[in-house]
């Protein structure tokens, strides 16, 4: 899985009202020049933003021909292919952060400049610290409906909400230790991989949060909300691994150096081995929010197979034309996906709600800001490879061109050039198929 690239898209993007690309750049390099992680450096990391019209990049070492010079920015009309989200992509072959600045969204510079440092962080961690993440194929197998673990889970924050509330340092560690004691007690319910998978995206993403968060002069910690969706683990960990962050600053003020040093390999052992020095005393919640915990994890439980059916049914009745592709001999393999944009259905399918591209080789297939759906090849949901891809609710015809050996498939969100590929059209429907040898 080293080479896929997970991205996290947002919708189609126009500039925003009263924001520049121009001016985000340079509240970047303003905040750049903030202490904000040992030995991060975020002006010698190349950056590309999508204003709506065109793609600016910046400090880049060799810049592909499409882009040119304009100032001190290169400049490529459209939006570039590498522009699918708000991440690290590779331009040039050169990894780069990337910023779509959406539509609607009135921001300020600054805001935008924040997300940029985020994404830079990114880049920064996987040049220096590549084991920084979560592995993504383990979120198609987490146990989401596990109710027990759900239910602690709903306390664990709960407690984690307290540790940050208070200022009282004793206090602190008190809730903090409960969080934790929670915690294991919760692990105890979870595959070794959800574990990992759990640990890994808080440092990925969390600490990436907590820099974006210090880039905007924020270093009380996260907001955190009285529990997420029980499905929602990865855009919990964005905030328990910033929370957890904040902590460690309270605790240990040389545990980013213990954890750059690999002696540490997540944040909530780190935080254990802090709050272990201190004087922590013993705080429990309430007997009736236990029982409240319960009640609402079961019914979590309940709902999460009940939405998982409904999805589906509404996918399939959705009116207007159907697309579907079909692997041939090879199954086609996620290039990109949308890790907080999936839902895991039943017998192997996988619902995109936003972005997917697959790819076999010689064919490729990406559907943008619109849904669709997988059916594995393999054990794995996902990462084994797809052996069918269906789009639902067109609102016309796909258009079907051949150039060579080669169909070209256009449709609303949806483009494919899928070699040696056979076409067969029914009512409301087109079905492309790929060659077997």
């Amino acid at each position: 899985l080293a080479s896929l690239v997970l991205t996290l898209p947002a919708p189609a993007a126009v500039e925003a009202p009263g924001t520049s690309a121009a001016a985000v750049f340079a509240e970047f390099d303003r905040m750049a020049g903030q202490p904000l992680w040992p030995g991060f450096e975020p002006k010698k990391i190349p950056l590309a933003i999508w204003d709506g019209e065109r793609t600016l990049l910046v400090r880049h070492p060799s810049p592909p021909p499409e882009f040119k010079r304009e100032g001190g920015m290169w400049v490529a009309p459209g939006r570039h292919p590498a522009m699918r989200a708000n991440t690290s992509e590779e331009i040039g072959g050169i990894s780069t952060a990337t910023l779509l600045l959406e539509p609607g969204r009135s921001r300020a510079a600054r805001e935008w400049a924040a997300v940029m440092i985020h994404e830079a962080f990114h880049v920064f961690q996987r040049q220096r610290h590549p084991t920084w993440q979560g592995n993504e194929a383990e979120l198609f197998l987490y146990p989401f409906d596990d109710p027990g673990a759900l239910s602690l889970r709903r306390l664990e924050t709960k407690a984690l909400r307290r540790a940050l509330a208070t200022k009282d340092s004793k206090s602190s560690a008190c809730w903090a230790g409960e969080a934790l004691g929670l915690r294991r007690e919760r692990f105890g319910k979870l595959p070794a991989s959800a574990i990992s998978y759990e640990r890994g995206t808080e440092v990925n993403e969390g600490l990436a949060s907590s820099v974006e968060a210090r880039a905007l002069g924020n270093t009380a910690g996260p907001a955190v909300p009285e529990e997420f969706p029980a499905e929602d683990v990865r855009s919990r960990a964005y905030v328990t691994g910033h929370a957890l962050a904040a902590l460690l600053e309270r605790f240990d003020s040389s545990w980013k150096d213990t954890l750059a040093s690999g002696a540490a390999a997540s944040l909530d052992e780190l935080l254990a081995a802090a709050l272990a020095r201190a004087t922590a005393g013993r705080c429990a919640l309430p007997a009736n929010v236990y029982a409240d915990a319960n009640e609402k994890a079961k019914a979590d439980a309940a709902r999460i197979v009940q939405d998982r059916r409904e999805r589906r049914e509404a996918f399939f009745a959705r009116p207007g034309w159907t697309l579907e592709i079909a692997a041939g001999s090879q199954p086609l393999f996620p290039e990109g996906f949308d890790p907080l944009n999936v839902s895991v259905l039943a017998d192997g399918e996988v619902l995109h709600r936003r972005f997917l591209r697959l790819r076999d080789g010689t064919s490729a297939v990406e559907v943008l800001d619109r849904e669709s759906l997988t059916e594995a090849a393999g054990a794995h949901p996902l990462f084994n490879g797809v052996r069918r891809l269906i789009v639902t609710g067109l609102t016309a015809e796909p258009k079907i061109r051949q150039e060579g050996g080669t169909v070209i498939v256009e449709a609303d969100g949806v483009t494919a050039t899928l070699k040696g590929a056979k076409v067969e059209k029914g009512e409301k429907t087109v079905r492309v198929v790929l060659p077997s040898t």
